[in-house]
């Protein structure tokens, strides 16, 4: 899962199923609020970085 701001993104396999209702209550369970929940299909980057940001995590 990759946070930007208030928005999370979720690269998953390719037959993994994620519901709604699924996210709404893993992040409820966490004290986090759900604002919505939107899918889309992109191809899966090449490579990613992870940003150390000490003062902020």
């Amino acid at each position: 899962m990759m946070m930007s701001g208030t928005r999370a993104t979720l690269v998953l396999d390719e037959d993994a199923k994620l519901t709604e209702a699924d996210v709404k209550k893993a992040l409820e369970d966490k004290g986090l609020k759900f604002e919505s929940f939107e899918e889309h299909e992109v191809m899966r980057p090449a490579a990613a970085y992870v940003a150390k940001t000490p003062k902020f995590t």
